[in-house]
């Protein structure tokens, strides 16, 4: 009877497969990965905070606290842009993937309206 030499890799696949599924570094990026967003409120002529630091993988999320409708808006408009926020309404979240500074404004009040998102690297 000959031995089945290729179980032998087979077991190893599956150790590991079980092992990684069990590993608490796996649970971490998991919970990570569906973190709550981060707020930024949009006032009458303002974004509170002004300046966000934030990591690569978070997203943000505009709500509306004034009466009129407004926009997040990156400067070069290609980033992200929220479409307008009416008075009491979130805009869906924005995911940021890369390392940067990330200045916007809103395309209802132009650039005096306007805030900036840092973006730092992810956290271990």
């Amino acid at each position: 009877m000959k031995p089945d030499y290729y179980l032998v890799p087979v077991c190893c696949v599956v150790a590991m497969a079980c092992y990684l599924s069990t590993s608490p570094s796996a649970a971490k990026v998991d919970a990570k990965s569906e973190g709550k967003p981060i707020t930024v409120t949009m006032k009458s002529l303002s974004y509170d905070p002004k300046k966000l630091e934030v990591h690569v993988g978070d997203s943000v999320v505009w709500t509306n606290k004034s009466r009129t409708a407004h926009t997040a808006t990156s400067e070069e408009g290609k980033t992200f842009d929220t479409d307008e926020v009416e008075p009491g309404k979130s805009s869906k979240p924005v995911k940021f993937e890369k390392e940067g500074e990330f200045k916007y404004h809103c395309k209802v009040h132009g650039k005096s309206m306007s805030g900036t998102i840092v973006v730092k690297a992810a956290k271990n």
